[in-house]
């Protein structure tokens, strides 16, 4: 049975950053959980291919519109970096 989605361009494309975004989760979790050297290397660079891709979506969202970043400044950014240097 084929079910037709009249899906448009954007509902595609945060589908897709969140469907990358779980896979993501996915292998962190499985990363940090194995003990076997190599497992954790071939887990890693599908990582970095994941995060690789969900920023290209991003950044096509981006480009349309539709994920608009909000550049910070220097001096809220060192603030952020100093709230959090108190947690540990």
């Amino acid at each position: 049975m084929y079910i037709i989605n009249n899906l448009s361009e954007k509902e595609i494309l945060n589908d897709l950053v969140l469907s990358e975004k779980e896979l993501a989760i996915s292998y962190n979790n499985t990363i940090v959980e194995s003990t076997c050297p190599f497992l954790r290397k071939i887990l890693s660079e599908c990582l970095n291919d994941i995060q690789d891709i969900q920023y290209t979506i991003y950044k096509i969202m981006e480009e349309r519109g539709w994920n608009k970043s909000r550049l910070v400044s220097k001096s809220d950014l060192l603030n952020i970096v100093e709230e959090f240097q108190y947690i540990r």
